[in-house]
């Protein structure tokens, strides 16, 4: 009796609600990615995934739980990603990215598993320079919005 009853618990139980995260593209296109794995100035890690920022002379992580959505700012070449960010209580914070100068968004879709990159840079000719790339065309993700689960 008391299998039966533990084996119906797990029958009725509902399923776990996959973390997502909604992807707005350039283009106008949204893409809505489960189970997201970030890299860049976004990281993934054991505890969650942060955001590494930089407001004028202060350094930091903030986790993703207390985000609703990143707004990407215009491009500046050599320098880092200006970002909005919105918090989950409404306030709204102006950052730049630190550490890295791009974020790669990893996940399953309904039509199957994707890597997004921002920027995407095409293999271009290859040579030498002390300055940096000009990656304004290479832009992908304009937004970047996290739903309550």
């Amino acid at each position: 009796m008391w299998t039966l009853s533990l084996l119906l618990t797990f029958l009725f139980q509902a399923p776990l609600n996959a973390p997502i995260v909604v992807v707005g593209l350039t283009d106008g296109q949204k893409l809505v990615v489960a189970n997201p794995q970030f890299s860049g100035f976004l990281e993934t890690r054991d505890v969650g995934t942060v955001l590494i920022y930089r407001q004028n002379h202060v350094h930091g992580q903030m986790p993703v739980s207390v985000i609703s959505r990143i707004d990407f700012g215009g491009y500046r070449r050599g320098r880092p990603f200006l970002i909005t960010v919105s918090l989950k209580s409404g306030q709204k914070l102006e950052v730049e990215s630190e550490r890295h100068s791009f974020v790669r968004v990893q996940g399953q879709t309904e039509l199957g598993m994707v890597f997004i990159k921002h920027p995407d840079p095409a293999a271009g000719q290859l040579r030498l320079s002390i300055n940096p790339p000009d990656r304004k065309n290479d832009l992908t993700i304009q937004y970047l919005e996290f739903p309550p689960s």
